[in-house]
Order: C-alpha cells, then sequence, then structure tokens
C-alpha cells in the first residue's frame, strides 16, 4: 500500500514538472513571438496610416491651410495696400516739391537774365509777369501785372532777356496790355549791325516773322545781319536786339524775333535814362 501511494506520487510530481516545462516553453515561445509580432503589427499600423488614414487627414486639413494661406495673404495684402497708398502720398508730395522747384528754379534763372540784359543806358521802370494771352489770328498780345501805380505808361517798350517783346497799350491802374512785335499793327524802326542799314519793320500774316515795310535809300540788308533798334522813332529805345534777317527778296525782307512769344514769363517795362 505504502509503495503503490509513492509509485503515484513519484508519477504525479513527474507529471507536474513535465506540464511546468511545457508551459514555460510555450510561455517563452509566446512572448518571442509577440516581441516578434509586435513590431510586425507596428509597422503593418504605420503602413496602413500612411496609406490610408494620411490621405483622409491631409483631406480635411487641407481647407483648414487654405483658409490659414488666405487669411495670411489678405493680411499681408492688407499691410501692402496701406503702404502702397502711404507712398503714393509721398510721390505726390515729392512731384509738388519737384515742379515747385523746377518753377522756382526757371523763375530765378530768368529774372538773372533780366538783370543782366538791361542796358546800362536804359532805366528800369519794373519788371512783371505775365497774366494772360490775346494772341489770336490778327491779334498779338499779353497782358501784364503792372501799370500806372508802377510808373508805367503808354508806349513804354517792354524786353525779356532775349530782346524786344513789344510797347505797352490801354494802361490801367495795376495791369497793362502789351503789343507784341509780331502783330501786325506793330511798327518798329530798326537798323542793321553790319552797315546800319535803317529800316521800319511791323508783324506779319504768318504771326512769326517780321517784315520791311520801309527801307532807306532803297538798300537791302544780308540774310544774316543782326537787327536791332535804331531809336529814331522816339518809341523804343535804340540798340535793342530784334532779330535775324532770314530771308531777303527784291523789295522785302523778313526778320525773325529773338524773342520766342510762346515761352515768355517775365519782361522789364524800360524807358532812356
Amino acid at each position: 500500500m505504502a509503495l503503490s501511494f509513492k509509485v503515484k506520487a513519484i508519477s504525479r510530481s513527474r507529471f507536474l514538472k513535465n506540464f511546468l516545462v511545457s508551459i514555460i516553453f510555450f510561455l517563452s515561445f509566446f512572448l518571442i513571438f509577440f516581441s516578434k509580432s509586435e513590431y510586425f503589427l507596428v509597422n503593418k499600423f504605420k503602413s496602413i496610416s500612411n496609406n490610408y488614414l494620411y490621405p483622409i487627414t491631409s483631406f480635411f486639413v487641407a481647407p483648414v491651410k487654405v483658409i490659414s494661406y488666405i487669411q495670411t495673404e489678405l493680411y499681408e495684402f492688407r499691410n501692402l495696400k496701406f503702404e502702397n497708398n502711404i507712398l503714393k502720398e509721398e510721390v505726390i508730395r515729392l512731384k509738388k516739391w519737384q515742379a515747385l522747384a523746377i518753377h522756382n528754379n526757371s523763375e530765378n534763372k530768368v529774372l538773372k537774365k533780366l538783370l543782366n540784359s538791361t542796358d546800362s543806358s536804359l532805366t528800369l521802370i519794373k519788371t512783371a509777369s505775365l497774366i494772360s494771352r490775346n494772341d489770336f489770328m490778327f491779334s498779338k498780345m499779353i497782358n501784364i501785372n503792372a501799370g500806372i501805380k508802377d510808373g508805367v505808361l503808354n508806349d513804354m517798350a517792354v524786353v525779356n532777356y532775349r530782346g524786344l517783346v513789344g510797347r505797352t497799350i490801354d494802361t490801367s491802374i495795376g495791369n497793362s496790355r502789351v503789343l507784341l512785335l509780331t502783330d501786325p499793327n506793330s511798327s518798329i524802326a530798326v537798323k542793321t549791325i553790319s552797315n546800319s542799314n535803317y529800316s521800319l519793320l511791323q508783324g506779319s500774316d504768318d504771326g512769326i516773322h517780321l517784315v520791311s515795310t520801309f527801307n532807306k535809300d532803297e538798300k537791302l540788308p544780308r540774310v544774316g545781319d543782326l537787327v536791332i533798334t535804331s531809336g529814331s522813332a522816339q518809341v523804343f529805345p535804340s540798340n535793342i536786339l530784334v532779330g535775324k534777317i532770314v530771308k531777303v527778296t527784291k523789295e522785302i525782307f523778313y526778320v525773325l524775333p529773338f524773342v520766342d512769344f510762346k515761352n515768355i514769363d517775365y519782361v522789364q517795362v524800360v524807358e532812356n535814362k
């Protein structure tokens, strides 16, 4: 009986031992398999997420990115528009200053030339600026801002830095009208510098040249001769530049004035000392 119990006990202990060994073996195998499979599953999950989940998330995130980009662009555009308006205002301000500087520079040049152009034999009555023009087809006149209160009277000579402009007519208190040399009603006693050939000139029909109406001793000058006032008519002082002879025919000659009548800004009213 005792021997039979011992045999049974030994058999049970061997079975339990074998069972435990088997359990340990399976557990070890399972742990090794799980560690390998875990790495495989993680990679598989990553692959699935890259292939399927990423496009889905990108699809839903894309509108957010677009909206964010649009907001950024709108903000930058608003700032750019604001800066552009500032630059436009600055450009307008600089253009105004530039125009003023150019005007002042031009005005200073003209006034300097006027100061240097007045002959020592002349008395300066008034330096004036042009107010308006009345240079129609048959009338060549300008209005200046100098009149009786400035000592300006009718039939006074008007010059600029290039030569004779005309004479004053219809003088009022503060303004005067100037009959230009190119007006057909204007008449000037002149002489040539080269041989003192005396003549009378008046405005031609083209409104640009002066044409001779009388030649003393019926002598005609040559093309290229310079013409100045003779002072013989006692309207214009003598020796004021008038123009240059550009054409001579059998009976008359044409003079191109030195003054650019389309660009008159400032003039001087003068008389003999």
